[in-house]
């Protein structure tokens, strides 16, 4: 019997031939006697995978390289493409749908991580890391540090674009900080705003109530250039 073959998208590696993320625990692969692995790369020009490159793929675990129509593989095989992370943007959906090739992502993933990377900008922007780094590093004296000292975060408000496994999380990591929670999301549930002490708002309000926005939603045609001009306006000095 043959094997269950999966192709890594050739970001998996550098340009070294060394994987990119070693973390990323092949381990499961390895481990099974039916499965054999291996990398792909994509075009170069385009970042696409190739139909020629998945020819005899059985599922493919794709980075951040695109997956359009023409990637779809001749032979019929290919029967999964799993995304390293969320978001479909880079998948041809429909496509895969039309061929029955089922498509995943992996939220519980980059659940933790994204929601502690937006509370580790809120806080050195609160306390102004990075311009403080920048007078250490020119060894200017401590005398002068009166005007950078930032800002305290309790009772600031903390808003959000969208409530869904990133955005929820983010509020969950805040709890301790005693911050005001809004957030914009037509499809939020309700509960788990009630939850996690979320007030939920129109869009507007967002950028004019909020001391720190951070936005969390799947990139599309509706959330393009969802932040604007207009919107920036309406948001405090500070």
């Amino acid at each position: 019997m043959s094997k269950f073959r999966v192709a890594l998208s050739g970001h998996f590696r550098n340009n070294k031939g060394v994987p990119a993320l070693p973390d990323f625990d092949l381990h499961p692969l390895e481990a099974d006697p039916d499965i054999e692995y291996f990398f792909v790369d994509g075009d170069a020009d385009t970042n696409t995978m190739t139909a020629a490159s998945l020819e005899g793929v059985d599922a493919l675990i794709l980075l951040d390289e695109l997956f359009s129509r023409d990637s779809i593989p001749s032979d019929g095989r290919l029967s999964i493409v799993a995304r390293f992370g969320v978001g479909f943007d880079s998948v041809d959906v429909t496509a895969c749908t039309a061929n029955g090739i089922a498509v995943g992502i992996t939220p519980d993933g980059v659940r933790r991580p994204v929601a502690v990377s937006v509370l580790t900008f809120i806080l050195a922007l609160s306390g102004r890391l990075l311009e403080k780094d920048a007078l250490v590093r020119a060894h200017h004296d401590f005398s002068i540090r009166g005007p950078y000292m930032g800002q305290g975060l309790v009772g600031k408000t903390l808003a959000s674009v969208g409530l869904g496994n990133i955005g929820a999380e983010i509020f969950r990591l805040c709890q301790p900080l005693e911050m005001n929670f809004i957030a914009h999301d037509p499809w939020a549930d309700a509960a788990i705003a009630a939850d996690l002490g979320v007030e939920l708002v129109d869009l507007d309000a967002v950028f004019q109530q909020g001391d720190f926005v951070t936005l969390n939603t799947p990139y599309s045609p509706e959330t393009h250039h969802l932040v604007n001009n207009e919107r920036l306006a309406l948001m405090k000095p500070s």
